[in-house]
Parts: C-alpha cells; structure tokens; sequence
C-alpha cells in the first residue's frame, strides 16, 4: 500500500509575517524590512491584511521618483488587492498559481485572518523540483512576444544550481549573475 503524501502551503509557509498600518510611512516600512532582513511587509489595520508593500513598491514609487520617503505613506505605495491563498492547499498548486500570476509572494489567509506568508524561496526551501515551474513560466514569458527582453526572475541557477532571486536568461537557460559572467567570458 503506497501512502501519497501532500506537501501544503502551510508546511511551507513563513508564519511570523512583519506587517506595517497603511498610514505608516514609506520610510518606516523601509526601517521595518531593513530590521526585519525581509523584502516585502504585509499592510494591515486591524485583523484583515489589506495589502502588501515591497522593496520594489519603494524603490519604483518613491526612490525613483525622488520622493521623500517619510512623506509618502504606504497607503499610496502598497498593492492594495492582496493575492492570498488558503494554507491547506497544496504546494505545488501554489508555486503554479504564482507563476500565473507572475509573483513571488502570496499572503497566506484564512477565514480572513493572516496565517503567514509563501515566498518562491520558502517554496525552494520544502521542494526545491517546484521551482521549476516558476523558472519554466518565466521562459515561457519571455518567447511571448518579449524576445529581446529578458527580465531577471527567481530560481535555481541552471549552471551552479543555487537558489537566487534573480537569474538572467543566456543561450536558453537561466543562470545567475556570476555564472553569467563566466558564460560571457566563454564567449568572448
């Protein structure tokens, strides 16, 4: 008798989640990602997650922008319609979602309360063969009319096999910076 078992969201899940008020201000998230060494905050006001604010958010709509970050709140920054998922579903149902979506974290809720946050790294962690789909969905997007574009996305390196955040796309596989300066010197 074989026994199947499911890896869930919530095997994965990272349950200590930081989260920040909406009317804080982008300065203070910032202070509260660089503290907390995370890369994305989660917005609530009072129980319900309401959004979420990353790196991203900061450097995009206030860095880039020249703004001032303790005059911006977060309110004005975050994406306020939070992509969320159950914890009992599954993992791998997750790390497809996700690529759907083309995102890297997805709250974790139930019945309205936050239970935790999924990352494509927290993904890596429990079952490093899910990643694939996230890297497959990347190629994919990038032969869909984006042929001379080719944006970094997370992943295993195709050529030293580590996890990084962001891999470029060289000859049709996706490496990592350093691997990419090595296929680069190849080249030349």
């Amino acid at each position: 008798m074989e026994i199947e078992t499911k890896v869930t969201v919530n095997d994965a899940m990272t349950s200590n989640v930081v989260t920040v008020s909406s009317e804080n201000s982008a300065a203070d998230a910032a202070y509260l990602m660089s503290q907390n060494e995370v890369g994305c905050l989660i917005v609530k006001n009072n129980s319900e997650p309401e959004g979420i604010v990353t790196e991203t958010d900061i450097i995009n709509k206030v860095v880039a922008h020249d703004i001032k970050a303790s005059e911006i709140s977060v309110d004005e920054i975050m994406t306020k319609n939070l992509i969320k998922i159950d914890p009992g579903r599954e993992l791998n149902e997750a790390a497809r979602f996700m690529s759907k979506m083309n995102i890297r974290r997805l709250a974790v809720v139930k019945e309205g309360i936050l239970k935790g946050i999924l990352t494509a790294k927290d993904i890596m962690a429990v079952s490093p063969e899910l990643t694939e789909i996230l890297v497959e969905n990347a190629r994919m997007e990038n032969q869909i009319g984006h042929e001379n574009i080719n944006p970094p996305v997370p992943g295993v390196c195709e050529a030293c096999g580590n996890f990084m955040d962001d891999l470029d796309e060289i000859d049709g596989k996706f490496v990592c910076e350093d691997c990419k300066e090595d296929l680069e010197g190849d080249l030349i």
